[in-house]
């Protein structure tokens, strides 16, 4: 799902349950969730053609009609596996998130009989700090300037003058990906900052959707400057056609025995290295040279690891 509508998703979720708590006014709205009043009104607009009945009791005030409640409507099986998702990574974020998750189901009227979807994410062992979570919140949504106090492998380090632009979830850790002022693309697992230090300098606002939509996890930068071709065997071709599993992935051609010469673009090796090695062996790097002869000495190397 793109960027905009996990945002306006996230805005009529946040509309229809004050709606269903009592009047709400847009002006106030816009100032809590930081969008539009008129950006506001089209979600009205959205939510009342979908058929949720509304009463318009002064101008930018609105409450669903007398007797009409959200706890009336049942879920459909889809709804339900959406809202355990939700709740999977609502638990990693903390107890206030873990807290809200359970209000919103708690008003949700749950579908009786038989499951239909499962939805499993990675068991998660840590927890995220509420009052560093609520900083990072903040600092992203007014582009504000901050210093961070990082736990890295080896020591505590101060990170200065950094831009916050997302808070993300790859391979089960939640990472704050920053600039710096060298324009570089900084991430920090959000477990392992030790403290937030907002600055009264702001920025202008960075775009960074389009960037996370083509990265497969956090090794990502700007330049997209490898270019990576590989062999997929003709017994896992079905697979490859079917998703992307690579950044800027691309079929290159389909030979008559069923392989698939196909390309990427990548900023980092690391971008693409997990996956090739989990197709492994029905896939095969056919450029650059280098990348290959490194994956291949690592392989030798694991397997004499076993030997010894």
């Amino acid at each position: 799902m793109k960027e905009s509508n996990i945002k306006k998703f996230t805005r009529i979720l946040n509309l229809l349950n004050k709606l269903d708590s009592g009047t709400i006014n847009l002006m106030v709205e816009s100032k809590e969730l930081g969008f539009s009043v008129r950006t506001l009104e089209r979600d009205i607009q959205e939510i009342e053609n979908a058929g949720f009945p509304l009463r318009q009791i002064a101008p930018g005030r609105y409450a669903l009609l007398e007797g009409f409640s959200l706890n009336k409507l049942p879920l459909s099986a889809r709804d339900e596996a959406l809202l355990k998702l939700i709740g999977q990574l609502a638990d990693t974020l903390g107890p206030q998130w873990a807290d809200s998750y359970q209000r919103l189901l708690k008003r949700s009227a749950r579908p009786q009989g038989k499951e239909i979807y499962f939805v499993k994410m990675p068991r998660m062992w840590h927890t995220l700090d509420q009052k560093i979570l609520t900083q990072l919140e903040q600092a992203i949504l007014k582009n504000t300037l901050i210093n961070l106090h990082y736990q890295t492998p080896a020591r505590r380090v101060w990170c200065n003058c950094l831009r916050p632009l997302k808070i993300a979830l790859f391979d089960g850790f939640w990472y704050l990906i920053c600039l710096n002022n060298k324009n570089s693309y900084m991430k920090f697992s959000v477990g392992k900052i030790l403290a937030v230090c907002p600055q009264k300098e702001t920025f202008s606002a960075v775009d960074i959707d389009s960037v996370l939509q083509q990265t497969p996890n956090i090794w990502f930068d700007v330049k997209g400057a490898i270019q990576i071709t590989c062999r997929i065997d003709a017994s896992v071709a079905r697979y490859f056609k079917e998703v992307e599993f690579f950044p800027h992935q691309k079929i290159e051609k389909e030979e008559k025995n069923g392989d698939l010469i196909l390309s990427c673009r990548t900023d980092h090796a690391m971008q693409v290295l997990p996956q090739i090695k989990h197709w492994l062996p029905h896939i095969r790097i056919l450029a650059p040279a280098e990348l290959n002869r490194s994956l291949r000495q690592e392989l030798l190397d694991y397997a004499q690891s076993l030997a010894d």
